[in-house]
Parts: C-alpha cells; structure tokens; sequence
C-alpha cells in the first residue's frame, strides 16, 4: 500500500441511506492511518454526472456550496447534529480553491485535490496517510467508473434489513416531512445495494460487504475484519468509538435517539415500528434476495393488500409514483 501514489490510496464506502455508512465512516474517522471525509461529497453521482460538462468552477461551487459537505466549508448543515464549529472552514476553502485552479493541477482529480487540502488543513502529510476515505450511499451505483479512475481503490459496502430501512425512511420523514417520501427508493435502492455486495461476495467486484447488523452487534470484530481488509491496524480503543473530525459523534438515528456507546438496539427496531403491511411491502419486492444476507420473510408470501395500501408518511403523488415505477420493473424483469 504505501508504493501506491496518494491518489490512489481510496476507499469508497458504498451502500443505501440509513444502512450504516455514516456510522462506518465515524468509526474510521480518527485512525491514525487514514484521511477520513466526514461528509458526502456526491462526487461520481452528481459531480462527474450533472456537472460533468459545467466545468471545473460549477464542481468546484457544487462540493463546497451544495453537497453535504459544504457544512467543511462553512455552509448550512442540511440536517442537523453536524457541529464543526472548531473545523478551520476557511483555511479549507481557501486551500481547496487555490489547488483547484491552480494550472499545475489542471490534469488532477478534483475530488483528489480536495482530499489533499483536507490534509493540509488538518496538517496531516500525505506520506502518513495510508488511506483516504470518501463516503456517498450513491457511490453504489458507480462502482465502474470508480475503478476506472482509481483502480487501487478498497470498496465498502454497506448492507441492512430492508424493512429496517423502510422504518428508518418513516421516521426521517415524520421528523422532517419533506414530503417527498418514497417508499419505491427504499426498496430499488436497496436491490441495487444488494446486488452490488452479492457481486463483491462472489468476487466479480474487488470489496468489502459490512452488515450493518453485524457492524452494531459484533462492532470489535467486525470492525477487525474492516481494518484488516484495509490493511490498517485495529485499534479497539480508536475504531470503536465513533468521531466526526475526531471529536465524539452521537449518531443520527432517524428515532432521534443519541448513543454514548455502539447499541444493537437499532438492528431490531422495525420488528416494533412496522405494520404487517409495511412489512409485507418491501417483502413483496425483496423477499427473493433477503435470505441471502440472513434476512428472513416473515410472511408467507406475496399480500396484494401489502402492495396496494398506503405507507405511513407517503403522499398521494408518491403513492402513485411508487406503485407505477414497481409495475413498471415487475413488467421489464419478465421481458
């Protein structure tokens, strides 16, 4: 690893929203060995998508003013329960915009050249650096292009119980009632995400599959599996405690519910929140492919009543979105 230029000495954590990629990525936060970006950058889902051809300005503006990680910058945080009020915002940004223009990097990865200046902040050297981390759920659906541009790169990705998932969505949405809920998203996503760690498990593509019931349940070894797969020391007392620029981190349950140690609580949760037809939901779309992770139905079978009833928190636009899109893909997969 430590032949490997800094540019490609990635790890992209990978998964589904409210699948444990924030908690993984806090509980890497303050190795010794690794740089780790504490928020989303949506680099390969939006940055070299959406702006792909706006130029290196409108990337530029897009990371550091819309992306969840312009809370680094000194930007609003979207959600909450982020503080980074001792972070040297303005040092980065300033250090960032000056390697980001500079034409002697007019050839170099953007999304490089931030984390560059993310260790510069820090004052940390590159040389000391065995891996740098960069979090996006999205990053799922991007793991080809990730490859091609950094061939080196470590992936992890994240795997929940759907209906865990499905329970976390309503929560969020309950709280913040944006009024875009989806229950579609919970489960398309989740099929990607679950074809993607099949995929690493039977070797097609270089990764790491990190349950996230294992990942609270087990979190000391399944963690030491983490470490060693990144080929970085386990350190019980560093990788155990979650940190967000090295200061603790809480959490961001969708229950509100902050923690001052890793807690197995979250992993059953759904059993409690969920209805019969929530359930049977996203059973109705995921069943197939659950028991492959160590998900079992709980019902016997596909309800029509499941498919047709509204979820709690899901408008009727998103109802109908939903149910069109499910029909949809059921009619395209038996083509």
């Amino acid at each position: 690893m430590d032949a490997l230029p800094f540019d490609q000495r990635a790890c992209f954590i990978a998964g589904q929203a409210k699948s444990g990629t924030t908690l993984l990525v806090a509980l890497l936060d303050n190795h010794l060995e690794l740089l780790v970006l504490p928020e989303e950058t949506a680099y390969f889902p939006t940055v070299l998508t959406k702006y792909a051809s706006r130029g290196r300005r409108a990337q530029f503006d897009y990371l550091t003013k819309q992306s969840l990680s312009n809370v680094l910058f000194g930007g609003p945080c979207k959600w909450g329960k982020r503080s980074y009020a001792t972070f040297p915002s303005e040092k980065f940004l300033e250090t960032f915009g000056r390697a980001a223009f500079d034409s002697a990097n007019a050839q170099e990865d953007l999304l490089v050249l931030m984390v560059k200046a993310y260790a510069a902040t820090l004052e940390r050297p590159l040389d000391s650096i065995g891996r740098w981390v960069e979090k996006t759920p999205a990053n799922r659906n991007h793991i080809s292009e990730i490859l091609r541009r950094f061939p080196h790169a470590k992936i992890l990705v994240t795997m929940r119980d759907p209906r865990a998932i499905l329970a976390a969505q309503i929560a969020l949405e309950k709280t913040r009632q944006t009024g875009r809920f989806s229950t579609y998203y919970v489960i398309a996503h989740w099929l990607v995400a679950a074809a993607l760690a099949r995929r690493v498990r039977d070797g097609e593509i270089p990764g790491f599959v990190v349950p996230y019931e294992q990942l609270v349940c087990e979190p000391a070894r399944t963690m030491e599996k983490v470490c060693a797969y990144l080929e970085i020391n386990f350190d019980p007392e560093t990788v155990l405690t979650p940190t967000k620029v090295g200061r603790f981190w809480s959490g961001n349950s969708a229950a509100r519910i902050n923690f001052s140690q890793i807690s197995p609580e979250p992993a059953t949760r759904w059993q409690r929140e969920l209805s019969e037809d929530e359930i049977g939901w996203v059973e109705w779309h995921c069943r197939d492919l659950m028991p492959e992770f160590g998900y079992e139905p709980r019902l016997q079978g596909r309800e029509l009543r499941s498919f047709v009833r509204p979820i709690r928190g899901e408008r009727p636009r998103e109802y109908a979105k939903s149910r069109l899109y499910s029909i949809r893909d059921a009619m395209s997969k038996s083509k």
